[in-house]
This record gives C-alpha cells, sequence and structure tokens, in this order.
C-alpha cells in the first residue's frame, strides 16, 4: 500500500540511486554497506549545518548560559573539596586518639569549611538550573516561532511537498529536545571537564603514583566508551526519524478515516502506522541498551579501579607512604570520577539527541520564504486601473511544480475583467486549479507573464496580490477557532451584524444562532457537514474588501435554499467586482459572461456559455449537454 513515509523515503533512494550510477570512472566501487564518498561528505555538510542550526538558536543566550555554566563550575569545584576535608578531619582524630593532641579548634575550623561549601554548593546548583532552564525554555520557543512562521509565510508550493503531521512534529516534538541539549548536555561536559581536572589535580597532591595508575584504567575505559557511545546518537536519530514517519502515516489515516472505513482497509492501515511504530521502537532499543552498555563500562570499570585503588593504597599506607585519611580522600577522588564519566557520556548521548533535532529543524529552516520582509511592492500611482483595462491578464504563461519535469500550465494567455463573472472548466487535471494558484502567488509561472492592474506580479507583495483576492478553496477548512474568527481572519472592523449578514447570505445564520455563545462559539470541523464548511468559507469571502473573489469547485456540497441564496450573493458581487468559479456545475457555467476551456494545461477555447455550447464537443461533455 503506498504511504506518505514511502513517498518521503523513496527521493532520497533514488537520489542515493543516482549518486552510485554517476560514480566518477577510476573510483573504486564501495563495498556494501559501506558509505561511499559523497555520503560522508555530505555527512560532514549536515553535521556543519546541525551545528550551525543549534549553535544559532543558543547565540541570543550565550551570556546566560556561560554564567550558569560558572555556578555549575563553583558548585563542582566546591563538592571537589570534600574528601580534602574528610582527609583533615581524618588526619585530627589520628592525632587526638594516637597523640594526645587538642585538636578541637581545627575540628571546628574543618567542619565550618564543609558547611560553607555545602551551602555554596546547594546555592550554585539552584542558581544553576533557574538560569539554564530559563534560557532552555526561551530557545525552545524561539524554535518553535522560527519554525511556525517558517511553516506559515514559506512558499506554498515548497510546504505542499512536505508531510505537515512531520512539520508539526519538528516545531512540537524535536524543539524540546534542545531544552534537554543546553541544560543537560553542554553543561554535563562543562561540569564533567572540571570534575575530572580538579580530581586529577587533587589526587596528584595525594599520590602521584596511585593518580598514575588510575589515569592508565581511565583512558582505557574511555576509549571504550568513545566507540560505544556514537553509535547510541545514530539510533536516537534513526528513531526520531521513524516517529516522524509515523506521524505522517497517522496524520493521513486520521484525515482519510471514513474512507479507510468504508475500503474496509483499517488493517493495512494500522500496519503501515505499525511497521514506523515498530522501527521507532527497534531503534529507541537500541539506543537504550548501548547507552546501558556505556554507562555500564564506566560505572562497572570505575569500580573495579576503586576496588583495586583500595587494595594498593592500603599496601602503602603499610609502607608509611600514605595516611589512612590521604587514601580515604583518594578513594573518593576515584568513586568521584564515576559521576564526570557518565555526566559526559550522557551530554555526549544529550549533545547527539539535540544535534538530530537540529538536523530537521534545519531542514525545515530551509524552506524558503515567499518575499523578504523588507519588499516593498507597488504604489497605486503604478496601477492602470481604468474601467476599460483588464484587471488580470496572463500573457503565455507556462507553470510547473517542482517535482513534476512537464509544465502542467502550457503558454496560456487570457484576460480577467474588472467586473462580471467569469467560469473556468475542464476535465481533471486540465490545470484549473493550478491556474488558481497562480493567481493567488501560490505558485510562480515558469515563463511568460501574470499583470495586475496592469504591472506584473513580481513587483507586487504577496499581500498586495492577496489583499485584491477573496479565495474559496476546494475543500475548505474549519480554522480550529471561534465562528467570529473563522468569518475574520484578520481584523477588519467588523460590526456582528455585518458577520450575521453574511451568514444570512449563505443560509446559515439559523444553524449558528443556536449556538448560547454567539459568535464566539468555537468550531470543530469533525462535527461540521461539507454543506457548512463550503457555506462558512464563502461567507468569509464575502466579508473580505476584493476586487476578486474565486471560487475553486467549493459549493458541490450545497443545494436548495442555500445554493440560490449564495448564487444571489455572487451575482450582487459580480456588479461590483469579478467572480471566478472552477468548476463545470452547468447552472455555474451558463450564467458566466466569459468561460475559459483548458485541456491539458493548454486554454483550447474561450468565449459566452452558448458560443463553447456550439464550437466545442469537449465541453458540451463537460457540462452535460
Amino acid at each position: 500500500m503506498p504511504s506518505d513515509s514511502s513517498a518521503v523515503v523513496a527521493p532520497h533512494i533514488a537520489h542515493d540511486a543516482l549518486d552510485a550510477d554517476t560514480a566518477h570512472p577510476g573510483e573504486p566501487t564501495p563495498k556494501p554497506g559501506k558509505p561511499t564518498a559523497a555520503e560522508k561528505a555530505k555527512a560532514r555538510a549536515d553535521n556543519r549545518r546541525n551545528w550551525r542550526t543549534l549553535m544559532g538558536f543558543l547565540k541570543p543566550y550565550r551570556g546566560r548560559l556561560l554564567i550558569g555554566s560558572l555556578f555549575a563550575i563553583i558548585a563542582t569545584v566546591t563538592g571537589l573539596w570534600t574528601p580534602r576535608i574528610i582527609e583533615w578531619v581524618i588526619g585530627n582524630l589520628e592525632a587526638s586518639v594516637f597523640l594526645g593532641e587538642d585538636v578541637s579548634g581545627a575540628l571546628v575550623t574543618n567542619v565550618t569549611i564543609f558547611a560553607v561549601l555545602t551551602i555554596i554548593y546547594i546555592v550554585t546548583v539552584l542558581l544553576q538550573w533557574i538560569l539554564l532552564g530559563n534560557s532552555a525554555e526561551h530557545v525552545v520557543y524561539d524554535v518553535r516561532a522560527a519554525l511556525v512562521a517558517r511553516f506559515l509565510r514559506g512558499r506554498v508550493s515548497e510546504i505542499r511537498e512536505r508531510s505537515t503531521a512531520d512539520l508539526v512534529s519538528r516545531a512540537t516534538a524535536d524543539a524540546p529536545l534542545l531544552q534537554v541539549t543546553v541544560t543537560l548536555g553542554f553543561v554535563s561536559l562543562v561540569q564533567a571537564a572540571v570534575g575530572v581536572v580538579g580530581s586529577i589535580i587533587l589526587m596528584g597532591v595525594i599520590d602521584p603514583l596511585m593518580l598514575g595508575i588510575t589515569l592508565g584504567a581511565l583512558v582505557l575505559l574511555g576509549i571504550t566508551m568513545a566507540l560505544i557511545m556514537p553509535k547510541a546518537g545514530r539510533e536516537r536519530a534513526l528513531a526520531q526519524t521513524a516517529v516522524g514517519h509515523m506521524s505522517t502515516e497517522l496524520d493521513g489515516s486520521m484525515r482519510a478515516l471514513r474512507t479507510i472505513k468504508a475500503s474496509r482497509a483499517e488493517a493495512s492501515h494500522v500496519e503501515a502506522v505499525l511497521d514506523d511504530a515498530e522501527k521507532a521502537r527497534k531503534h529507541t532499543t537500541a539506543t537504550l541498551i548501548t547507552e546501558v552498555i556505556g554507562y555500564e563500562v564506566g560505572f562497572g570499570g570505575m569500580l573495579l579501579v576503586t576496588v583495586f585503588m583500595l587494595a594498593f593504597g592500603a599496601w602503602r599506607v603499610q609502607g608509611g607512604y600514605l595516611s589512612i585519611g590521604a587514601l580515604v580522600a583518594f578513594v573518593m577522588y576515584t568513586q568521584n570520577f564515576i559521576m564526570p564519566l557518565m555526566q559526559m557520556a550522557d551530554g555526549f548521548s544529550t549533545i547527539q539527541q539535540g544535534l538530530a533535532a537540529s538536523n530537521r529543524i534545519g531542514e525545515a529552516m530551509e524552506i524558503p520564504l515567499e518575499e523578504a520582509e523588507e519588499a516593498t511592492g507597488v504604489s497605486d500611482d503604478e496601477l492602470h486601473d481604468e474601467a476599460s483595462d483588464p484587471l488580470i491578464e496572463f500573457m503565455k504563461v507556462s507553470a510547473r511544480y517542482k517535482q513534476v519535469e512537464d509544465d502542467v500550465i502550457k503558454q496560456v494567455s487570457f484576460t480577467i475583467p474588472r467586473r462580471g463573472h467569469v467560469a473556468i472548466v475542464g476535465e481533471s487535471g486540465a490545470g484549473k486549479s493550478t491556474t488558481v494558484s497562480l493567481m493567488m502567488r501560490f505558485l510562480s509561472p515558469r515563463s511568460g507573464l501574470i499583470l495586475l492592474d496592469g504591472v506584473p506580479y513580481d513587483q507586487f507583495t504577496y499581500s498586495q496580490v492577496r489583499e485584491r483576492i477573496a479565495y474559496v478553496e476546494q475543500e475548505p477548512p474549519v480554522l480550529p477557532f471561534s465562528i467570529r474568527d473563522n468569518l475574520e481572519p484578520v481584523d477588519l472592523g467588523l460590526t456582528d451584524e455585518q458577520l450575521y449578514a453574511a451568514l444570512r447570505a449563505v443560509d446559515l445564520d439559523e444553524e449558528f444562532s443556536e449556538f448560547p455563545d454567539g459568535l464566539d462559539h468555537e468550531l470543530v470541523a469533525t462535527t461540521m457537514t461539507g454543506s457548512e464548511r463550503q457555506r462558512l468559507a464563502v461567507a468569509r469571502a464575502l466579508l473580505a474588501v476584493a476586487d476578486v473573489l474565486i471560487i475553486d469547485d467549493a459549493t458541490s456540497q450545497i443545494g436548495g435554499a442555500a445554493e440560490k441564496s449564495i448564487d444571489r450573493a455572487l451575482a450582487a458581487f459580480a456588479k461590483q467586482g469579478v467572480v471566478i468559479t472552477i468548476g463545470n456545475n452547468l447552472d455555474t457555467v451558463r450564467d458566466a459572461d466569459q468561460v475559459l476551456l483548458l485541456e491539458e494545461g493548454q486554454l483550447v477555447a474561450q468565449g459566452s456559455h452558448e458560443d463553447l455550447e456550439a464550437t466545442s464537443e469537449l465541453y458540451r461533455s463537460l457540462v452535460g449537454r
């Protein structure tokens, strides 16, 4: 069964195959499973981009992060003095017990120092987590703000090529992973580094020989962990990708729930979603096992080192090379190595997780925006808006979608007047909706010109074009807000009476008047009929202050009194603007002042309904005559 995830994965497979086929002559054929030179180069480039993405979001908060790291360093340093203080206390007790000295003053001093250091440790750890936690949440917010802006302000053609659920998961699921990277990843590495260096220095002061033996064992453990932990990062990245694909599958299945049930295809769709869930489980399990092995190598290895150093240190104490307090302190430092090593392992794993999230976020951030924020557009003085001038003009326009090799609109030329009704008809796939996408600047022409008031489209800002056009799409969505917000997505300063007048125009006033909270009632798309969704969209379009009203085959489920009400509303609009309808409904095209007939992306005929009915067999077949 075809699935969204396969559609996402297939281009990458094809791209890899192309790389293999176009390898340079003389280059050795890579072994199966071994990455090619091109793949290695791409991986390095992706890794650099991931770091740039991650550091770019951290940059505004580097001051806070540095202060938080400073608190972490202070807390680590204060903790490092604990074994030394214990060593001094044991030395005081030895002097008191075996030599009979009065050490009460020294004991009070050492205990006081220990208490002060403990308070400093508690306060700095508290400040560290408050500061880093706050900064990390700001990073998550910034990531989400950047992604939401990119998704809603990006080019429609680019957004449509991607899975909606996968894009949403990058803002909801991937963004919080950067928070963990900030609070646990980088800081864990800083604390671990300070802890290790500090412990080495203090252990060297106690006994250089025992330090040398300990460091030799630690080097072996470090090499082993360095070989193990990167696999956890790779498996975690694969798990995140599988979750993204699962979200795509599940989102698509939920949207098509009625069709799936009507086709009795529940089992196959469950299987498709669970296939990605199983991949996520396997990769997450592999991550867990790898991390556990890494942790056990570090933790278990350090325990063995501690046991050995305790025995070796006892021998040193018997030989008079070391005091009992110094041995206790050295063993404590040896055990303290376990925590920094675990922090390092966890820090590396967390950073790998954050880089994997940065990869997905970085990919989304590469979606091109429709226009730069500084775009100025066209002034009113530049417009040719005489009544006799066409409002919109297509001049030999050709266009294609990114993933399609051939043009879907081919050398199309026509004009749209300032008043009246224009119908665009044609078979499915003829290019009707693509023509609308070009008018709305959802898609840009590959060649040719589109003019608005005699000025090329690309000289306008996107907003300038769209404020002139009210648009009702093929399958009108319901915005997840109130009735008021659905009718007035942008504040136009309309009164409640004006909103209710629009609802009356599409015969929706009675249905919506039943809600106790009136226009502030929150709408749920799944509880609305297709007819109600379409009529709500038409009401929204009628409220817009626009020169053009485009109805893209969006009234197919409206009939009876509601259809007659909408016909009257469209006729009234056509007296002061132009209505463009898309579709082959006879009742609609019969009332049109001009009909444009498309076939396979080309304009094959245009004229009145009567002209095309008399001259075009294709037209007669489309409108049912």
